[in-house]
């Protein structure tokens, strides 16, 4: 990909500024309530969650049912090994206990993050069942920091008091850098992390994905596979994220991209017809929506009933299964991004990942409102158990599993994404940013399924701009 070098001229503080307020943000929230989230966040659906507690909570996150068995699908059950998994019969409760945790925001005015606690836990019981790691069982300890910035730090001191060997999923959106540090002194790796900007530089961090600035940067990417240049930028409604356009222009200019459009929803909006209407009008073929899932839907509904001839570019984090398919055969026309693919894609490990969270009950868990999110729970889960199983070890110290995680070479990942291996530093100055590979998946109407559309590289894509390294 050629690069203009003009985009390295881009104000590192633009970069930063969009990125904290239009990160395809997965919550359910306001215009006003996402541009305060810098992290990949999913909301589950309002039935679904509950109050935060008054101080951090290091129990398991509420509802989810940990007594239930994991089902096992028709096509796992004709062979888990050859979808990547495996059945090792129960993990021995006599031996002692792998300890994986997780921080996040149960629920809060700005973001609710309960099902990432609730998937993991759910995760845990359905790894024991196969063999759990090489037969000792996991457990499971959650801290909800409550978006408060004491009680985030806090949450670090009780995983640490847990002794937890790694958190895995964990997202926070404030007091991220007394976090990072907290961790880094206490030695537990953070696994297969939603990052955020303070934790990019973080060498203790090893995410498989740029999180909710990577899902924000990529969508551009989406609509131009499919020919659009045109492009018509849907974003909340606050001073930061007008950086968005400039940028958007600026990665993508060389290969023809051209903002047409810059649109902001302020909150409290009814008419969303208004958006639609107006990229039309500025000549658009196709929207990115880097705004929250409440919003989006109702950008997409406004563009099923004009009928109008648009692409859509969005995140998986932002919308489940169930609002895409609500758009009928209008959702051929959305394309959306995901280092993972969708709770909707029509794969064996997907059906056996949705098996595992949906025996739960749990709304947000079950596949029409699973976001990508809490899947990251499972997904990170099962990698990790990949490279403690690789070793053959029972040493489960945070010691032990940080320096398996630091030497482990690719993991095989299947058809969950590409091989992986955690220890990556990037070029450019988000050196943890995760691995690079992202697809772009569509609805297919007539299958009633998610299908991959195309792929592209984080780390091609942001190559020569402010924030990545040189281009090839």
């Amino acid at each position: 990909m050629v690069r203009n070098r003009s985009v390295l001229g881009l104000a590192l503080a633009c970069t930063l500024a969009f990125a904290a307020a239009a990160c395809g943000s997965d919550e359910n929230t306001s215009a006003e309530t996402t541009a305060a989230a810098a992290a990949d966040t999913t909301a589950a659906p309002a039935a679904d969650t509950t109050a935060a507690p008054a101080a951090a909570d290091t129990t398991a996150a509420p509802e989810a049912d940990t007594t239930s068995a994991p089902a096992v699908t028709e096509a796992a059950g004709a062979g888990l090994e050859a979808i990547g998994l495996w059945d090792d019969g129960p993990c021995d409760a006599s031996k002692d206990e792998l300890t994986v945790g997780l921080q996040t925001v149960f629920a809060s005015g700005v973001l609710t993050l309960q099902d990432q606690a609730q998937a993991l836990e759910a995760s845990a019981v359905a790894f024991n069942a196969r063999g759990g790691a090489n037969g000792h069982c996991i457990k499971v300890v959650t801290c909800d920091d409550g978006a408060d910035p004491n009680k985030a730090v806090e949450c670090v001191r009780t995983l640490d008091e847990a002794g937890v060997a790694a958190t895995i999923n964990d997202t926070t959106s404030v007091a991220g850098a007394d976090v990072s540090a907290g961790y880094a002194a206490a030695g537990i790796p953070r696994f297969a992390i939603s990052p955020g900007q303070d934790d990019y530089p973080d060498l203790n961090s090893y995410p498989f994905s740029a999180g909710g600035t990577g899902t924000s940067l990529m969508m551009p990417q989406a609509l131009l596979d499919q020919g659009v240049k045109k492009i018509a930028v849907v974003r909340v409604d606050v001073p930061a994220a007008a950086a968005l356009s400039g940028f958007v222009g600026a990665v993508f200019g060389d290969n023809g991209a051209e903002v047409v459009a810059d649109l902001p929803v302020p909150a409290g909006t009814t008419d969303y017809s208004q958006f639609i209407l107006a990229a039309q009008a500025a000549g658009a073929e196709g929207m990115i929506l880097p705004i929250g899932g409440q919003e989006g839907i109702q950008v997409l509904r406004a563009g099923a009933q004009l009928d109008a001839d648009l692409l859509y570019s969005s995140s998986l984090g932002t919308f489940p299964v169930s609002d895409i398919e609500s758009l009928g055969d209008y959702a051929s026309r959305v394309y959306l991004n995901g280092a993972i693919p969708p709770a909707g894609a029509d794969l064996p490990i997907i059906d056996q990942l949705a098996a595992d969270l949906e025996v739960t009950g749990i709304e947000a868990l079950q596949r029409p409102n699973m976001k990508e999110s809490p899947m990251r729970s499972w997904v990170g889960l099962y990698a990790l158990l990949q490279i403690l199983r690789a070793d053959g070890t029972e040493d489960f110290s945070r010691e032990n599993v940080k320096a398996l995680i630091e030497a482990s070479g690719p993991i095989p990942m299947g058809e969950l994404m590409p091989d992986w291996t955690p220890k990556q530093d990037n070029a450019g100055i988000w050196p943890r940013s995760g691995a690079g590979p992202y697809a772009f998946w569509a609805y297919d109407p007539p299958s009633k399924a998610f299908v991959k559309a195309s792929e592209a590289n984080w780390n091609v894509v942001i190559c020569g701009s402010a924030v990545g390294g040189p281009c090839a």
